[in-house]
């Protein structure tokens, strides 16, 4: 037998889960072709666009940007169906059904099934987002300019880092999840609703994670202001005193002058984040996520060790 052959509960692990392993492969090898595919046809439908044939271009890129807002939002999907498939059809049903107590009466561990049973999603989750993230770059980097910004939901959390440890932090949660409902389907809802939350609260706060630049202007419309690709943080209005007026406070009224006057209104100021905060935003955003990964996957060892050792 070869020395890479697996063996024990790591073979019992995917063989019990191989249909769904060759359904990720497949899906893994559909999204790359396609992407591949449509940034073809665009650039050849591109060469095109100034010539006889520009309904071919139109077509082709509205090809790639529908292949973008669907793949976005499966990306942002992804960890949440991966927690779920770790809480309900890894964990929670074999407690369920009692299976696991076939392996612990051969000299397995409950510590040790518990290893594999969360080690085999992480592999195939750090692979698989890996190569989702380089196919959905592929084909959004051909409509990044002007659809899509890379600061949107959908975008950013399928073009970094942060796509893997997310998905990471929900197979975490659907690991320690299913061990404590130790029931199918709850456990599978459980996990849904704990990790969108938590991935909720970091988009929340994603906008703190990087220090903000400033810029500020003498006209109330800071649009003359604003960098290109640039991530829009807060804008407002501002007094000959530099206090700060929400930028709501004049809009929709009969006289725009009139109004500026009234709050004495001098200038603008903006806050965002350029472009080159992409990768600061996103490895921080990944710490974050990995050490509340870190923390479910130790919690998740200590009740395995409390119920079970």
């Amino acid at each position: 037998m070869s020395a890479l052959a697996l063996r024990g509960p790591a073979w019992v692990a995917v063989r019990a889960h191989r249909r769904a392993l060759q359904i990720v492969f497949a899906l893994l090898v559909l999204s790359a072709g396609a992407m591949a595919g449509l940034r073809w046809w665009l650039a050849e439908a591109r060469d095109d666009m100034f010539g006889t044939d520009s309904l071919h271009y139109n077509q082709a890129l509205g090809g790639v940007q529908i292949a973008v807002d669907y793949g976005g939002t499966a990306m942002v999907l992804l960890p949440m169906f991966v927690g779920a498939f770790v809480a309900g059809p890894m964990i929670a049903r074999e407690l369920e059904s009692g299976a696991y107590k076939l392996l612990w009466t051969q000299s397995v561990t409950p510590v040790r099934w518990f290893a594999t049973k969360l080690a085999l999603p992480a592999v195939v989750v750090v692979i698989g987002a890996t190569i989702l993230v380089l196919a959905f770059r592929l084909g959004w980097a051909q409509v990044s300019e002007a659809y899509r910004p890379w600061y949107e939901s959908k975008v950013y959390e399928a073009i970094g880092p942060v796509a893997v440890a997310n998905s990471l932090l929900g197979a975490a949660i659907g690991a320690l999840v299913g061990l404590l409902v130790r029931r199918t389907v709850p456990a599978m809802a459980a996990t849904g609703l704990v990790t969108g939350f938590l991935l909720l609260v970091l988009g929340t706060a994603r906008d703190g994670l990087w220090a903000t630049r400033t810029a500020t202007s003498t006209e109330p419309d800071a649009l003359d202001i604003f960098p290109d690709n640039a991530m829009p943080v807060g804008e407002w209005m501002t007094t000959a005193d530099g206090k700060r007026v929400s930028d709501d406070a004049c809009w929709n009224v009969d006289d725009f002058e009139q109004c500026l006057d009234v709050h004495n209104i001098t200038g603008s100021v903006i806050e965002y984040h350029p472009a080159s905060h992409f990768w600061p935003l996103q490895l921080v955003e990944t710490g974050i996520a990995l050490a509340i990964a870190a923390l479910a996957t130790a919690a998740a060892f200590y009740v395995v060790r409390r119920r079970h050792a």
